[in-house]
């Protein structure tokens, strides 16, 4: 239903009919469109945290090839996971003016990051390594869901990794430990 317009015209009554349950069936559930609607971003933030918690901080904070198993194993997750749960992003990421979504998800890597004590370790200050990093990977995959997914995910894999690995693979985040 999300997928198909906008959010404002969006109804309970249209939610429900199109869910194929009644309205006190959706109310047991949901105060509100809003409650749903946070919902499934909740489901989405949560399943990128869990995904993005495997990596080792180690893998992040030194100079590595790009092309190592598990960071291309990561990628590869991620880039899947935007894939298989396109329509989602395709309408939370919506071009209404509502960066809810996108600083929700800049918000769960950060906290990442600090758990994985990887912010006291940048050699720049954390505002720009977060603006730099989290941006770019973020705008390029809004970019690439705006498209509706025009390449496939090992074509989007591949640019991801040419852009992003000369962060990692030149140390430029962090604090080198030589």
């Amino acid at each position: 239903m999300l997928y198909q317009g906008s959010y404002q015209k969006i109804t309970v009554n249209k939610i429900a009919t199109q869910a194929q349950v009644n309205h006190s069936t959706f109310y047991k559930h949901y105060v509100n469109k809003d409650e749903l609607l946070i919902a499934v971003e909740n489901d989405l933030l949560s399943e990128f945290k869990e995904m993005t918690q495997q990596v080792p901080a180690s893998l992040l904070e030194s100079k590595i090839n790009p092309e190592q198993p598990q960071l291309e194993n990561y990628y590869q997750q991620l880039v899947l996971f935007v894939y298989r749960n396109g329509k989602k992003f395709s309408a939370l990421l919506d071009t209404t003016g509502d960066h809810s979504f996108i600083n929700k998800l800049i918000s769960t890597d950060q906290e990442i990051w600090q758990e994985k004590h990887l912010l006291e370790r940048l050699a720049i200050p954390k505002r720009y390594a977060s603006t730099a990093l989290i941006g770019m990977a973020l705008n390029l995959i809004s970019e690439w869901v705006k498209s509706d997914f025009q390449e496939t995910p090992q074509e989007f894999l591949d640019i991801m990794k040419k852009l992003l690995a000369p962060f990692f693979s030149e140390n430029l985040l962090f604090h080198s430990d030589e």
